[in-house]
């Protein structure tokens, strides 16, 4: 990781997502080797849904960079999913940037690419236009707001070309950083400092899991959302996240006890759970597969992270 202090490296976390981000790459801006950049940005994680976090959810390669870096309790988005995407690349309000068109501002990677850094982005854009219409030198990923994680979508593109989804054997959070580790072969062949941003669609909706990361958390929600939940309060107390005198807040009306469900609705909802922890678990894997590339060619002390989401749990049931 990038040494932000003569003491010790320092990883950026956060899981409540950008308001304001601006990263300014003159030449004289950073010490001589200019630390290379990845921005992560997950999509409707809850804020209690990783481990370093107070989750239950196994994310050991989250909760290591957590352990090892800066990890934030207020840190805000603009709670919607393409204004917090827009802060997040501009270090603008979304209006005040243009919105979605961020035409009255400039981007993170327009900014670090005239100053000498390699750029890249895989992912979801939900934006207008391409991410290499924005500074970008190459995309992969979907310009839509969500897509199917095994069948994908026709705004599938690969370097602004069209870019036909395979058939079998796709998963797009594996894509995402499929690809990410291939734009950053190709960045050291610059020899250049590199600017990566992956934006993972997981673990937004439509709940599409991996059998083999399904399986995992089989059975494990079946206590119900009431259980897990005072579970959570009870960590994230001792983690220091929330006052040990808070009380939880009342129960929402539409939300019932656990207990005064009907069977099949349990199932039901033991079921989602039981896919959204598994789509989490496989972005913590993903999460790890690009910090393993990262140390085995030895960029890992000279690279900054920011982990982040561009919103928290969705406010409402999208039956998925």
């Amino acid at each position: 990781m990038f040494n932000l202090t003569s003491i010790s490296a320092r990883i950026c976390i956060a899981l409540i997502s950008v308001s304001h981000l601006v990263l300014l790459a003159g030449p004289d801006s950073f010490a001589a080797a200019r630390p290379n950049i990845v921005v992560i940005m997950v999509d409707d994680l809850g804020y209690s849904d990783i481990g370093c976090y107070g989750g239950e959810i196994d994310t050991p390669n989250l909760d290591a960079l957590a352990a090892n870096g800066l990890r934030f309790s207020q840190f805000y988005n603009t709670a919607k999913c393409h204004s917090s995407r827009v802060s997040l690349l501009t270090g603008q309000y979304c209006f005040a940037a243009g919105n979605t068109k961020m035409n009255h501002a400039v981007t993170t990677a327009e900014v670090l690419g005239s100053n000498g850094y390699f750029t890249a982005m895989t992912g979801k854009w939900h934006l207008q236009e391409e991410p290499t219409d924005f500074g970008f030198d190459r995309y992969f990923g979907h310009l839509s707001g969500a897509c199917n994680f095994f069948k994908g979508d026709k705004t599938f593109r690969l370097n602004g070309k069209a870019w036909a989804v395979p058939e079998t054997d796709f998963y797009t959070t594996v894509a995402d950083v499929d690809y990410a580790l291939k734009f950053l072969k190709e960045a050291r062949r610059t020899a250049k400092p590199w600017y990566l941003y992956v934006a993972f669609n997981a673990p937004h909706a439509p709940l599409h899991a991996l059998p083999q990361d399904y399986a995992k958390y089989q059975g494990k929600y079946e206590q119900g959302w009431d259980i897990t939940r005072n579970s959570r309060v009870v960590k994230q107390k001792e983690q220091g996240l929330l006052p040990k005198t808070l009380q939880p807040s009342p129960r929402p009306e539409h939300i019932p006890a656990w207990n005064d469900l009907e069977p099949w609705r349990r199932k039901y909802e033991a079921n989602r759970m039981t896919t959204l922890a598994a789509m989490i678990d496989r972005v913590d894997q993903e999460v790890g597969r690009l910090v393993d590339d990262l140390k085995a060619n030895n960029e890992f002390e000279n690279t900054m992270i920011l982990f982040v989401s561009d919103n928290g749990a969705c406010p409402y049931d999208r039956k998925a």
